[in-house]
C-alpha cells in the first residue's frame, strides 16, 4: 500500500470527485422532477461523507497509531483536491460542456428581475462571460470548507491506537 500522504489522496480525491460530476451531469442532461434531483443530492451528500470516511480509515490502516490530527490533514488534502478537481470541470461545464444551460437560467433570471429592476439585467449581462471563472473560484471555496468540515468530524471516529503508551 502506498504510504505518500499526497499521492494516496489525490488518488482518493478523483474518486471523491466523481461523485460529485456524476450528479452534475445527470442533473444537467436529464430533466428530473424536483423529488428526484432532491434525493439525488442527498445520495452525493451521503456518499461523498462516507467516502471521506472510508477513504481516511483506508489511510490510516497503515500506521500503528492513527491520530485525530493524521486525520484531519488527511482529510483536508483530500477534499482539497477533490475541491479543486470537482471546480475545474464546473468551470469546463459551464464554460464548454453545457454553456446554453446556465444561459437560459440566466436569461430567465433577468429577465424577472427587469420588471423590478431594470438595471439587473444589464449587470447580468456583464457577469456572464465571468460566470465559469466565479463558479471555479466559489466551488473551490464551498468544497473546501465542506472538506474541513467533515474532516475534522471524520478524524475524531478514525483516531486509532493508544498514543500514550510511547
Amino acid at each position: 500500500m502506498q504510504t505518500n500522504k499526497w499521492s494516496v489522496a489525490a488518488t482518493y480525491a478523483i474518486i471523491l470527485a466523481l461523485v460529485t460530476i456524476a450528479y452534475s451531469v445527470i442533473s444537467t442532461v436529464f430533466t428530473l422532477p424536483t423529488a428526484i434531483t432532491v434525493v439525488l443530492w442527498i445520495i452525493k451528500f451521503t456518499l461523498s461523507i462516507w467516502l471521506v470516511y472510508y477513504f481516511i480509515k483506508e489511510y490510516s490502516k497503515t500506521f500503528e497509531t492513527f491520530t485525530y490530527k493524521q486525520g484531519f490533514n488527511f482529510g483536508f488534502i483530500l477534499c482539497f483536491l477533490s475541491a479543486i478537481v470537482c471546480a475545474a470541470y464546473m468551470f469546463m461545464h459551464y464554460a464548454f460542456l453545457f454553456p446554453d444551460a446556465v444561459n437560459a437560467q440566466m436569461e430567465l433570471m433577468a429577465s424577472n428581475m427587469q420588471s423590478s429592476n431594470p438595471e439587473a439585467s444589464e449587470t447580468i449581462s456583464k457577469i456572464m462571460p465571468h460566470l465559469p471563472k466565479i463558479i471555479f473560484l466559489f466551488s473551490v471555496i464551498y468544497y473546501t470548507l465542506f472538506g474541513v468540515l467533515v474532516s475534522s468530524i471524520i478524524a475524531n471516529y478514525t483516531k486509532k491506537g493508544d498514543i500514550f503508551t510511547e
